[in-house]
């Protein structure tokens, strides 16, 4: 009996789960799609699921909105590989804008619906912290590669250049290299990887060796 039972209680949990993934996949698929706002009925129809059973799964849109964007940061975590923080300057800058074009033209339209959640959805402050989130992930990872470069510069200096550089290959930047100025892929990378090469240099960083620490 005790087994029957215990079964019983795995197999509802795994039902819920199965159904919670299958809405989030949902929301992402839509948002891939163009529809910056999907509305309850929409990612319903699209999950097979019953308008009434996501907020069964979800008590409400803040905590859809938290699952959708850990459901985001699996789908799209392949994208961005890991930049060695050995080689030379120029070899990473080359790898970092390669790695962000490509997570970022494929993460394009999630962007754009955070951008239009905080703006005037119902989700807004969790759009802007996710948002938040992610840029602070982006700029982790700059200082992760580039870091160790600039320790010959004062604290504040260091700082500084690390949030231009974290600046120049993010979303908000592609989105306007993309969109705003209808560049190519091969042309917006071109531009990232100039603007990176031209801020560390601006800091004393040799392209073709690591800076000494003094």
């Amino acid at each position: 009996m005790g087994r029957r039972v215990s079964a019983a209680v795995d197999g509802r949990v795994d039902r819920v789960m199965r159904s919670r993934l299958a809405i989030c996949d949902a929301c992402l698929d839509l948002v891939q799609e163009g529809v910056l706002q999907p509305s309850a009925d929409q990612i319903a129809d699209r999950a097979g699921l019953s308008r009434r059973s996501i907020f069964y799964h979800f008590k409400d849109l803040a905590e859809l909105y938290d699952a959708v964007a850990e459901a985001g940061i699996h789908r799209y975590a392949p994208l961005l590989k890991a930049i060695p923080s050995e080689g030379s300057v120029a070899e990473r800058v080359e790898q970092l804008a390669e790695a962000r074009s490509k997570f970022f033209e494929a993460t394009a339209p999630v962007t754009r619906a955070l951008t239009a959640q905080a703006l005037v959805g119902a989700a807004s402050t969790q759009a802007r912290r996710v948002s938040k989130d992610a840029l602070d992930r982006q700029r982790d990872d700059v200082e992760s590669v580039f870091g160790p470069d600039l320790a010959h510069l004062d604290a504040s200096a260091r700082a500084e250049t690390i949030e231009a550089l974290s600046a120049a290959v993010s979303p908000p930047m592609w989105e306007h290299l993309r969109r705003g100025r209808g560049l190519s892929m091969a042309r917006a990378r071109a531009v990232l990887s100039r603007t990176l090469s031209a801020l560390l240099r601006d800091a004393g960083v040799r392209s073709h060796g690591r800076t000494p620490t003094v």
